[in-house]
């Protein structure tokens, strides 16, 4: 018996009304519970209500699958995708983070620091990962000069196990000069305003190079070039360690994860 949208007639009776316009509302009621999973109206969910155009809704993603927004309004694709809202694109603010986080191919983070002379970045890592890292200060002209800056690998720092050299011109200097030097942990520069820094985390050779615009009070405005390799080849890298700094210093640091 087809759908009968109006399966009665008061005002025009006939024989056997009563049975007949009763069978066509049991049909009815028969064909709408279908529309319903497992033609079950009392599950609430209707048939094909999850898709949009053809597609459906999933949690996980998938080919042509729509993914909803999480409960903090970020689009969350999956392990190994971005992470994204209205404000922000492929970054996650780490400034107040206390355990690290695991930073995935193509995401940034960024760490706002005020008055500090160490920076935890919060970022797990392993081998065969590489970072691109900028270092931002707004008070760049030092006072004094004191130590480099630093990356404490593993939060940590390991006697004379890294190897450092680099080279630079100051304003004050007619020539490129340059050092090599033992440290505790990779230098990324001396009294950097703005500082670029390549990390490579190979177990059997973990390196960073760093580009650097410095100011350090003594010889002035100054470009360096540095490279610091870390004279072990056993040892893993887990946590992308700690910025230290000679004096406190104010800013922010942007890293992203590159490989």
């Amino acid at each position: 018996m087809p759908y009968n949208r109006r399966p009665l007639n008061p005002l025009t009776p006939f024989v056997n009304q009563v049975v007949v316009e009763s069978n066509a509302v049991n049909e009815n009621f028969n064909i709408l519970a279908q529309a319903f999973v497992s033609d079950n109206p009392e599950t609430y969910k209707v048939k094909e209500a999850d898709t949009v155009d053809g597609f459906h809704a999933s949690l996980t993603p998938a080919p042509n699958v729509i993914v909803p927004l999480n409960a903090n309004g970020i689009l969350d694709l999956s392990s190994t995708y971005i992470k994204s809202d209205v404000y922000t694109f492929r970054r996650v603010d780490l400034s107040n983070a206390t355990s690290d986080y695991d930073l995935q191919v193509g995401e940034e983070a960024i760490i706002n620091f005020t008055n500090a002379t160490n920076v935890p970045l919060r970022i797990a890592t392993q081998n065969g990962t590489y970072y691109e890292m900028d270092l931002i200060s707004f008070t760049p002209i030092r006072t004094g000069l004191g130590a480099p800056i630093f990356l404490n690998p593993n939060n940590t720092t390991y006697s004379n196990a890294f190897r450092f050299m680099n080279a630079y011109i100051a304003d004050n200097l007619s020539s490129v000069t340059g050092a090599r030097i033992t440290y505790n942990a990779f230098r990324i520069s001396w009294a950097g305003a703005h500082v670029r820094v390549y990390i490579h985390n190979i177990t059997v050779a973990k390196n960073v190079k760093s580009f650097a615009h410095m100011w350090d009070g003594v010889n002035g405005c100054s470009i360096s070039i540095e490279l610091t390799y870390w004279n072990d080849t056993t040892t893993l890298w887990t946590s992308l360690g700690t910025i230290t700094f000679p004096e406190r210093y104010s800013g922010y640091i942007l890293i992203r994860r590159l490989a």
